[in-house]
């Protein structure tokens, strides 16, 4: 397997698409977020905002926007309480929780949401995209080929040293660190023009790892809130979390072929 690459075959527009692929997710949020009401804003809606604006972060780093990714990164972290109390019910739904703790986590919802609309979290997210969310610099084929690369690297270096700290000790802090830049390699590897059989499935893994990381993450707020707020299945929570530390820690440690990948080198 090798890394994403722009090849000569494949870099002719590959500025102009990923400027074109820009404008697509700016347009996708910006609609979105016009569906937000007053009263609520869907789980559905919240998922699809914070996940296109973490690609748009994505591909912005990828064209050399850092400051523009960094924008674009803490809209997405507007929303990430909202979108852990709503899938925390959806959780609670799926165990067969008493209807009073999913009643609780509704009333939690609607004042999370009603306190976003108050600071104008949603204006502020879109004005944010009107303002920031596209690249500003025309960039040649030749230099996206060289930043995909030095990325690739840089991404690498970072991989191997939160391997070596997961390996001493597997902190909540470090995988989540991992997950995150997970995420933005995969992003960036579906945007670039090659699209190989080896690319996919590069991203196929990643996205699973992020799955078991992800769904420890969740549950390790969910164990919290659940003796917090004295919730009737916190002891199944804290189950699920155990289980789900346990299988995240596992696909940590089986990730280390990622680097050579990145680098340019066939995974072992």
């Amino acid at each position: 397997m090798t890394s994403p690459q722009l090849t000569d075959t494949g870099a002719t527009g590959a500025t102009q698409a990923l400027l074109e692929r820009a404008r697509s997710y700016q347009a996708t949020i910006l609609t979105l977020l016009r569906q937000v009401t007053q009263k609520s804003c869907p789980a559905k809606t919240v998922h699809a905002i914070r996940t296109h604006c973490r690609r748009l972060q994505a591909l912005l780093e990828l064209s050399g926007e850092e400051e523009r990714a960094a924008v674009m990164a803490k809209s997405v972290r507007r929303l990430s309480k909202l979108r852990a109390l709503q899938v925390f019910r959806q959780y609670l739904e799926k165990i067969d929780t008493p209807r009073a703790d999913v009643v609780q986590i509704d009333a939690r919802i609607e004042r999370r949401h009603r306190r976003l609309v108050q600071v104008d979290a949603y204006r502020k997210i879109a004005q944010a995209l009107q303002q920031q969310g596209l690249p500003q610099e025309h960039r040649s084929e030749a230099w996206l080929r060289q930043r995909a690369k030095d990325l690739r690297h840089t991404q690498a270096d970072a991989l191997q040293v939160l391997f070596v700290h997961i390996a001493e000790k597997p902190r909540r802090k470090r995988l989540h660190a991992l997950r995150l830049l997970l995420k933005t390699i995969r992003y960036q590897a579906e945007a670039l023009p090659d699209q190989s059989a080896e690319t996919q499935e590069m991203v196929t893994k990643l996205r699973q790892a992020q799955t078991s990381l992800g769904r420890y993450e969740e549950l390790a707020d969910f164990a919290r809130w659940g003796k917090r707020w004295e919730l009737k299945r916190s002891l199944r929570i804290k189950r699920d979390w155990k289980r789900a530390r346990t299988k995240a820690r596992a696909a940590a440690t089986e990730l280390t072929w990622l680097v050579d990948i990145l680098r340019g080198g066939a995974a072992d």
